[in-house]
């Protein structure tokens, strides 16, 4: 069950109004396809933090290490 653990990823606020996607372990901002998940919409980073967390889709190797 998803409740077991916690999140992998996370989210934070970065800005006045932008937000960006953390590895929660790390505390350092993800990248997908060389490109940070920051300064993000709130619902833009709501959606994905919800696909990161389903394990659909993986970041880039250098953010979870």
């Amino acid at each position: 069950m998803a409740g077991d653990h916690p999140a992998r990823y996370d989210m934070r606020k970065d800005g006045y109004d932008t937000w960006e996607i953390f590895v929660t372990e790390t505390g350092r901002t993800v990248f997908v396809n060389g490109k940070p998940y920051a300064k993000l919409k709130l619902d833009e980073a709501d959606i994905y933090l919800d696909v990161l967390n389903s394990g659909d889709y993986w970041p880039d190797e250098v953010t979870v290490q």
